[in-house]
């Protein structure tokens, strides 16, 4: 009991330390001046003036759109990549861990500018600016999409599950994604929110890349910090609700999608 009651205040107390800069933020875009202890001005002028931007209104449906294909594309991917590795070619497991783990030694603003150096002469659609935007991004988030889909694959114990299917009649590709895939939904929900926070938090390479051809929120954000401190709190504010808003869409899917399987 008394562990059980440590762990709960810890929780707690962690819950509170993440939670408070947000409110803080929260706070701090509701009211027109804190130059005291206490705010003063309460207002919402600044979320009125973000709304009727449509500027920023772009943005973020730019930005939503921008995390979600590279994740959609990775996902299917690997996901591909796992079955001919698992079903045919075993023996290139390591080959493929190494390689989907080269990214995580790749800062951010050298794979941007190795990639638009490479690829900017380019023909269509490898020198379109929205195209080298999303193949960047698949490359940011491939391992954690892989590290992800192959412990869960692990935990499952996918091999002995594909030939229990087969004994039964079911055929390879079948069994995978009818049998397999849906025993690991809840690690690939989990790595693409993880993903989509990632994307929607970086800057480097959005602005190395898209420039002022696909301007983002982040890239939004960036130019308002220099014009008010009240608009930008409510600016973060917004994005930490998109990105809430898309993480309980996900595992409102992967809810429904057990739901239907019982």
């Amino acid at each position: 009991m008394k562990r059980e009651k440590s762990s709960s205040i810890l929780i707690v107390v962690i819950c509170i330390y993440l939670i408070l800069p947000l409110l803080l933020t929260f706070f701090y875009s509701m009211f027109q001046q804190w130059n005291d202890i206490l705010p003063s001005g309460f207002t919402t002028q600044y979320y009125q003036q973000l709304f009727a931007d449509s500027r920023f209104l772009s943005a973020l449906v730019r930005t939503v759109l921008i995390s979600v294909f590279p994740i959609f594309i990775c996902t299917v991917i690997v996901l591909l990549a796992m079955y001919v590795v698992i079903v045919y070619l075993p023996g290139l497991d390591r080959i493929m861990q190494v390689l989907c783990m080269i990214p995580y030694a790749i800062q951010g603003i050298i794979l941007a500018v190795g990639i638009l150096s490479l690829y900017v002469d380019a023909p269509e659609p490898f020198s379109n600016r929205v195209f080298m935007l999303t193949a960047t991004y698949c490359v940011m988030i491939l391992p954690y999409m892989y590290q992800s889909i192959k412990n869960n694959l692990n935990a499952v114990n996918a091999p002995r599950l594909l030939e229990t299917a087969q004994i039964l009649g079911a055929g390879k590709l079948r069994a995978f994604f009818s049998i397999i895939v849906p025993n690991i939904l809840s690690g690939i929900v989990i790595s693409m929110i993880l993903s989509a926070s990632m994307i929607f938090g970086d800057f480097v390479i959005v602005n190395t890349i898209g420039g002022s051809y696909f301007e983002t929120a982040q890239m939004y954000l960036y130019k308002m910090l220099a014009q008010s401190g009240q608009l930008s709190s409510a600016l973060i504010v917004l994005l930490f609700v998109t990105t809430l808003l898309i993480s309980v869409g996900a595992m409102a899917l992967k809810s429904k999608n057990k739901s239907s399987e019982r």
